[in-house]
């Protein structure tokens, strides 16, 4: 293939300039019209092929399987993995991805061979996640056979991928979770002059490992390359965790001196990616509980609060993107996706119960939509331990019960597979309805979503008792669906209806 490409290179004496798009997210961010994506992150399990866990996820209708109601998956590909074993390795499980159903994937990109890792190390004794050769320029004239410059590692890597599993993907999410914070600062808002707002913190701070302008590189790198080969593609971050450092992100350019601009590194980190991709933990984070001068902490442990603690985290990340004028005016809004969330099943020393974890991602799955977040993707498909043996909350946030110990297709899944099976049956293929929401005209303690099917007078409407005491599930409310919106037949469906329990048909 690399000659075949090589000779039509230089057949056509491609130039440089044509290698270079000649636009930024400053300029576009191309809306987001593809449906929602009920999204899994797989893991690895002794005697499963990624294959089969598509084949659990999605469903294979050769095989008899039905599937959990996931329609999009979140898999790497690091460079690491991809010389090891050469750039078509994954090309087969890719398109099986795809003849099962999913579509609009999510990939994570980064992560180089060690040969190809940065040698400075930022943070004393430890090496950081960023390529050597990254400021090589991106493009040369065609030499070696690719438009990009075969010298920038990371370039060269980011044109292999996307030219191999393009089809397949359409967000490239710059590494997993770069802000992991080791410092106790990242939480903090700018109320705390130590806070990534109002400082610069050290490498050595968080899991990317290198000063931030080499991060922003990274995105620079990547809208170029991706936005060549494939425009309709879309940048992310990579599942953010901290809102401050996006503000690090939009304060500082490429520049590796000191992240300033001038005429080589003209554009601050804003301009290199249409999409806000973001990690969600309610029950670590803080949403749980507030403070209170005269009583201490006062905990809310429970779903509703957990999934309001999840879009009150897009709040955040929302106010940094507005300060910096990406508001629709100033600069295009930014696109939204969850690549990691849930509520653990066992609470030990946090909170989670079985009711909960379900409760939380019907809830969740629905008001994403209104919400205008694309994807939600579950933190695991599997436990990562048997009930009895867990000890930490995120061995037990899976949609089924340890692979390992089940082998292929005889998993067992848990409530939170039906849940999220209901809520893809439901409303899957619905789109969210703002003024049959608005006319549900729903009462104190009562919640839901209205959901209409395009093109049809079907609609679904997800409603529930808000939940408001700590570690409990028990809610009740009565409500009466507004004349206005009452058919001749309403189907009741409760949680576990993804798991074949029949509906209540009633007279509207």
């Amino acid at each position: 293939m690399r000659t075949a490409l090589t000779s039509i290179l230089f057949l056509f004496s491609l130039p440089v300039l044509l290698s270079q798009i000649n636009y930024s997210a400053n300029d576009q961010v191309k809306p987001y019209d593809r449906g929602f994506g009920f999204g899994a992150n797989m893991g690895f399990y002794n005697g499963w092929t990624d294959d089969q866990l598509a084949d659990i996820a999605i469903g294979n209708e050769a095989l008899g399987i039905e599937g959990i109601g996931v329609n999009t998956l979140r898999p790497l590909l690091p460079e690491y993995f991809l010389e090891e074993w050469g750039y078509a390795i994954r090309k087969n499980t890719f398109e099986h991805y795809s003849s099962l159903g999913a579509s609009e994937n999510v990939a994570i990109i980064g992560y180089p061979k060690e040969a190809h890792r940065e040698s400075t190390q930022f943070c004393p004794g430890i090496a950081s996640e960023a390529f050597a050769n990254m400021y090589e320029p991106i493009w040369d004239n065609g030499e070696n056979g690719t438009p990009v410059n075969d010298q920038n590692h990371f370039a060269l890597y980011v044109y292999q991928v996307v030219s191999t599993y393009g089809e397949h993907i359409r967000f490239y999410e710059v590494m997993n979770e770069p802000d992991l914070d080791f410092s106790g600062n990242g939480w903090k808002d700018r109320n705390y002059p130590e806070s990534w707002f109002n400082t610069v913190p050290s490498p050595c701070d968080y899991a990317f490992g290198a000063p931030i302008p080499y991060y922003v590189r990274m995105l620079r790198i990547s809208y170029e390359v991706i936005k060549f080969v494939n425009p309709d593609a879309y940048i992310a971050t990579g599942g953010l965790g901290y809102p401050g450092f996006l503000d690090l992100i939009l304060r500082h350019t490429d520049n590796p001196a000191d992240g300033s601009q001038n005429n080589d590194y003209p554009l601050k980190g804003g301009a290199y990616f249409d999409v806000l991709s973001y990690h969600s933990y309610p029950h670590i984070d803080g949403s749980l509980r507030y403070y209170n001068n005269e009583s201490g902490f006062i905990y809310m442990r429970n779903s509703d609060r957990a999934v309001e603690g999840v879009f009150e985290r897009q709040t955040r990340f929302r106010e940094v993107l507005h300060s910096y004028g990406y508001d629709g005016y100033a600069f295009p809004e930014k696109e939204w996706i969850i690549t990691e969330s849930n509520i653990p099943r066992q609470g030990f020393n946090y909170f989670g119960s079985n009711e909960a974890q379900r409760n939380f991602l019907i809830k969740a799955l629905a008001l994403c939509e209104q919400r205008g977040i694309h994807q939600f993707h579950i933190y695991t498909m599997s436990d990562l331990a048997r009930p009895e043996e867990a000890w930490d909350e995120f061995q037990t946030m899976g949609l089924f019960q340890h692979l390992s110990f089940s082998g292929p297709y005889n998993q067992v899944g848990n409530d939170a597979a039906i849940a999220y099976r209901t809520s893809a049956k439901l409303f899957g293929n619905f789109e969210y309805h703002a003024g049959r929401t608005a006319s549900l005209q729903l009462p104190d303690g009562m919640k839901g979503i209205a959901f209409s099917r395009p093109n049809t007078n079907q609609y679904t409407y997800v409603l529930w008792a808000e939940t408001k005491e700590d570690r409990s599930e028990n809610a009740g409310a009565v409500y009466d669906l507004p004349s206005g919106l009452r058919t001749e037949k309403l189907t009741l469906h409760q949680w576990n209806f993804g798991n074949g329990a029949e509906g209540e048909t009633t007279d509207g």
